[in-house]
Order: C-alpha cells, then structure tokens, then sequence
C-alpha cells in the first residue's frame, strides 16, 4: 500500500514538473518571436521587459536571463551607432547584470560565455582608445573559452570574427585576421541544431555580412 501511494504521489509530481516546464517553454517561444520581429531599440527593451519577468518566475532556468541580456546588448548596439555613448553603455550595464544572473545558474555554458565577450566588446565602445587595450585579451579568452566548452556553437566564431574585421591591422585586426573566423563560422551556422525550440540561434545573417565585408575589403571591391 506505501509503495501504491508513493508511486502515486511521484506520478504527480511528474505531471506537476511537465507542466511547469511546458509553460515556461510556451512562454520563451512566445517572447522569442517577438525577438525576431523586433527592430528598435524600444522593441527590444519590451520583449527585454518579458525575459525578465520570465527569469523571475523560473530561477532554475539561465535561458531567460541570457536573452534579457542578448536584448540590452542590442539595444546596446542600436545607442552606440546613434552616438548615444552614455545610454549605450547603461545598457552594457544592464546586460552584464542579466548575464551575471545566468551565469550563476550555468557557468560552464558555451552560449553565455560567447555573450559574455560580446558584452565585453560592448565596454570598448565607451572608449575605444582606452578600453580596447583593456578588453581585448578578455574577448579574446571569451570567445576561446566558448569554443572549446562547445566546438559547435558558431557565435564565438562570428562574434570574434566581428572583433577582429573591426580593429586595425596594426592591432593583429583587419579583413584577412577576420575572414579565416566568418568562414568557420558559416560553416558551423550550416550544421549547427539547437538543443531545443529556445535556444539561441542568432548570427547567422550577420555573419553572412560581415563575410562579405570582409571578402571585398580583401579584393578591393
């Protein structure tokens, strides 16, 4: 009779657990495709605001903080080609706080680790003279990390790649550092399977551009 009843009370539990998950789930791929329609920076931060309060409800889960701050970065991005230098590095800011928090759940994960030198390519952008100095070896052992926690994952190839098409030649960057990266990258965006429905799969047109930056910068077209 105790065992009829404990195996009851697991099958439950089971039932309770697949359900809580099921929702989460729902709820990512809701969020992520409004991550992929998205366009401003105000779009970024609602679906950012979304992630967030997703993170909150599922403190096991690094998948929502990381996104919360994938979007911070992009808003990131949008700021610093605006010249919007302070607001720019606010949200590096918000992003590294975000990454801490998925970071703390799953520091060996090759995707946080990759958005970690991401994030410190983001604290270049405050001062590019001063920082890069600074950041540069970090990115570097980021990105390098990342591919050996998981050879397969493309974005440390295309993000170091992105690094290296963007610093002078007389800094070991420039279009021929950059390309052999883009091309491994390709590569790698061409078979790479996510582990699931939520996890990260952006880069790839990116790197397709940054591919042909890089190839007519080369050929001086």
């Amino acid at each position: 009779m105790k065992k009829h009843i404990l195996f009851t009370m697991l099958i439950l539990a089971s039932g309770m657990l697949f359900g809580q998950n099921d929702k989460y789930v729902k709820a990512m791929e809701k969020a992520l495709t409004q991550l992929d329609t998205v366009q401003t920076a105000e779009g970024f931060q609602k679906v950012a605001n979304t992630f967030e309060r997703i993170a909150m409800n599922e403190k096991s889960e690094w998948l929502p903080a990381y996104y919360q701050a994938y979007c911070n970065m992009m808003i990131a991005v949008a700021k610093m080609q605006a010249n919007d230098i302070t607001t720019c590095i606010a949200h590096v800011d918000k992003a590294q706080s975000a990454l801490d928090i998925a970071k703390a759940i799953a520091p060996q994960e090759s995707e946080i680790i990759t958005l970690q030198g991401y994030v410190y390519q983001g604290r270049i952008w405050e001062n590019p003279m001063v920082k890069g100095a600074e950041y540069s070896p970090k990115i570097q052992e980021a990105f390098q990390t990342a591919m050996k926690l998981n050879s397969e994952n493309p974005r440390p190839y295309y993000l170091l790649g992105q690094q290296l098409l963007y610093t002078p030649e007389f800094y070991g960057g420039g279009a021929k550092s950059a390309l052999p990266w883009l091309e491994k990258a390709e590569a790698k965006y061409a078979s790479y399977q996510a582990p699931s429905s939520i996890h990260p799969t952006w880069g790839n047109e990116t790197n397709n551009y940054m591919l042909e930056t890089a190839r007519k910068s080369i050929s001086g077209k």
